[in-house]
């Protein structure tokens, strides 16, 4: 009867303890006095864990949260603590990064991931074979490519991302074959032009991921596997040996095989893949071979858009470098041939391979073969990789050096649509701190950089006549800065006596010690070596009186700190979502305060939200990189971290504060000017208690921050 009691008590406990954290939630679900009944009969720790993560999905999303909680109980039955958490991060990541719908999956699918953390468990993990698939890769030629973990495996056409763990195979040594083999597949995708740049622009118009794509990957499978075959023989017959999961799977790629065997053909390309989709819309497809991996085109599109580009200026830099040095020789040789502009001119001799594979053979200058060195061969095979060709324009001596134009950047190619960033500028990614997780949302970030537009430069005007005074006063200071000496003590020679140091001299003294000869002190004036990064927030919130302040308060500083000559760079920062956020250049480092910088201020203007860890990381990494041994991270803002969604309350605060101390770990100092009167109940958290200050009218803030600045570098 006692144990009836306690079971009944625990089961009102349990009742109770879900309807104060998930009250709607646990009136979502069908069965919800089993679901109590099976938490009832857990341990109390476990209940807890069960609690905890009940919370923290569902402030990301109730309906995944409720999926949660329907198979917690069951989890606990198949897995010990930290591989539930897995499952859970899994299940986050997933709504993070590919929506509700695959998160919901995954919490389904238990039993998926139950046969996967065994499978991890007697695999074969990818720390125990990169040693080794490096050299694999390294030895098979083409671009350089790096070796990454990540959950699936894919490449970018800059690495070869594997798996942490494979465990299709019952012994360690089948997986690490698998691993191996995985490599090599991925490599052949770089090597023989499945993600060429017009068979990426021709593939991403015309096929979609539901229906078409499976089909072109299984074609380009079949096609990638007759080169390797073609090639490398040896490694074809392993790749054979695990290629299929059962007989079943052997057969289907047999069949599908023989429909497809012209991609078989010697000059069979991934355009002829292209071609060949239509006749198997419709028709089954045979399963993943266990090496294929994931084509992921966004991503390489991202790469590649950044590389092209990239590489053309690097190409035309090496051949106008190359260029005057051949020109040198030339000039000295009289039986040369001409010498004008029409006579320079490069050009390149390659060589097609199986597969639609270019090589390179050879460069020359006026119809003369030049040596080429290891570096310019790797640029040029890079280039053939991504184009098939090196273009006219490449070797073009009228453009010889030139860097390369904004249009080139990421989403300015023919037919690449980026939608929500076509703005002409390079997407950055970046992590976030989740503070419900304890963990980063990886690459969850999309951070542009872009210029201020040009405003009208009388604002700098009126700004200098309104401040007239204030602004001698600031440069009579800063002018005093560099007049200062600093004191040197325990000297052996100087200028006055350290009283600090004769008093340590006669207590060795007494003590029987030899006595210090350092006993001076001397003055001496110091060279300056200061950085420091404005980062000023442009978001909604500084409309009106505000983002006048900031405008005028730069404009004071600038012409301030130039008298001290340190190196200063200042930008904005604004943002939508995690997918919209932007940093505004008003003035770079190597940029003078030029009109230019005077007019970007002028045109400073209200943008968004206040994303503020992104902004941080990607101008501590801009501060990093100057050679300075003072490094400080101003913000001038207006209020606390804040945007669309959830970025609000703790949540922001919480990702600007590990962003600020990732800066900190990196040498920078990062302080804080807010105009917020409420900055009390954050910014200590965010900043230390000594790294801000609250300006406690608008009105005042052109007449505090050079100040401030004052006392911060000095």
């Amino acid at each position: 009867m006692d144990g009836a009691r306690q079971n009944l008590f625990n089961l009102i406990r349990v009742q109770k303890d879900l309807e104060k954290i998930s009250g709607q939630i646990l009136a979502r679900l069908p069965r919800a006095g089993d679901l109590v009944a099976d938490i009832a009969d857990l341990e109390r720790d476990t209940q807890d864990f069960i609690y905890h993560w009940t919370e923290v999905i569902a402030l990301s999303n109730e309906e995944l949260a409720a999926h949660f909680i329907a198979k917690a109980p069951l989890a606990f039955r198949f897995l010990e603590e930290a591989a539930v958490e897995g499952w859970i991060i899994k299940a986050m990541d997933a709504f993070d990064n590919r929506g509700l719908g695959f998160a919901i999956e995954i919490f389904d699918d238990l039993q998926g991931y139950v046969d996967a953390h065994q499978q991890h468990q007697t695999g074969c993990r990818f720390d125990q074979v990169a040693g080794l698939l490096r050299y694999l890769v390294r030895g098979l030629g083409g671009r350089a490519l790096q070796l990454a973990c990540e959950p699936m495996a894919y490449t970018d056409t800059e690495r070869i991302c594997l798996p942490p763990t494979l465990g299709a195979f019952p012994e360690r040594d089948e997986n690490a074959r698998l691993y191996k083999c995985t490599a090599a597949f991925l490599w052949a995708q770089n090597r023989y032009g499945t993600w060429r740049y017009r068979v990426l622009e021709q593939a991403i118009r015309q096929l979609d991921a539901a229906t078409t794509w499976p089909i072109y990957q299984r074609l380009e499978t079949v096609r990638l596997t007759a080169c390797i075959s073609r090639d490398l023989p040896g490694l074809a017959r392993e790749m054979a040996t695990i290629a299929h999961a059962d007989e079943a799977a052997r057969e289907s790629w047999e069949r599908f095989t023989a429909q497809a065997f012209d991609l078989c053909a010697i000059d069979a390309g991934a355009e002829h893949c292209l071609q060949r989709v239509v006749d198997f819309i419709g028709k089954p497809l045979p399963p993943p071979l266990q090496y294929q991996g994931e084509m992921l085109p966004a991503k390489v599109r991202e790469v590649l858009f950044k590389r092209v580009p990239r590489e053309k200026a690097a190409l035309q830099q090496a051949l106008a470098s190359l260029q005057q040095e051949l020109g040198n020789e030339q000039s000295q040789d009289p039986e040369s041939g001409p010498t004008g502009d029409a006579a320079n001119r490069f050009s390149i001799s390659t060589t097609e391979s199986p597969g639609g594979a270019a090589d390179f053979e050879s460069l020359e200058f006026n119809d003369r073969a030049v040596p080429t060195g290891p570096e310019l061969e790797a640029l040029l095979a890079s280039i053939l990789q991504d184009l098939g060709e090196v273009e006219d324009d490449y070797l073009n001596a009228g453009t010889l050096g030139d860097s390369y134009p904004a249009s080139a950047e990421l989403g300015q190619g023919p037919g690449m649509e980026l939608g929500e960033f076509d703005h002409g500028s390079r997407v950055e990614l970046y992590p976030e701190w989740d503070y419900t997780r304890q963990r980063f949302r990886e690459a969850f970030c999309a951070l542009t950089e872009q210029d201020v537009p040009f405003g009208n430069e009388d604002f700098v005007v009126q700004t200098r006549a309104k401040y007239q005074g204030l602004s001698k006063s600031i440069q009579r200071v800063f002018e005093a800065i560099l007049s200062e000496a600093q004191r040197q003590k325990k000297q052996a020679h100087g200028d006055e006596l350290d009283l600090d140091a004769l008093v340590e001299a006669h207590v060795d003294r007494l003590q029987g010690r030899e006595m210090s000869d350092r006993l001076y002190t001397h003055f001496r004036k110091s060279g300056r070596s200061v950085a420091v990064m404005f980062m000023v927030d442009m978001s909604g919130s500084t409309k009106g009186w505000v983002n006048e302040a900031e405008r005028e308060s730069l404009v004071l500083l600038c012409e301030a700190v130039a008298t001290l000559g340190d190196q200063y760079a200042i930008y904005g920062f604004s943002g939508r979502t995690n997918k919209r956020c932007e940093v505004y250049r008003i003035k770079t480092f190597d940029e003078g305060y030029s009109s230019n910088v005077r007019r970007r201020i002028s045109g400073m203007a209200p943008k968004a939200y206040t994303r503020m860890g992104v902004a941080i990381r990607h101008l501590g990494k801009l501060l990093s990189a100057v050679p300075a041994r003072t490094k400080l991270l101003i913000t001038l803002s207006d209020g606390k971290p804040e945007d669309y969604g959830s970025y609000r309350g703790r949540y922001g605060i919480e990702d600007t504060r590990h962003a600020l101390l990732e800066v900190k770990r990196s040498g920078i100092h990062p302080f804080c000017i807010t105009i917020d009167k409420e900055a009390q109940s954050y910014l200590p958290h965010m900043y230390g208690a000594s790294n801000f200050t609250v300006v406690d009218e608008v009105h005042k803030l052109p007449y505090k921050i050079a100040d401030i600045y004052r006392r911060l570098t000095t």
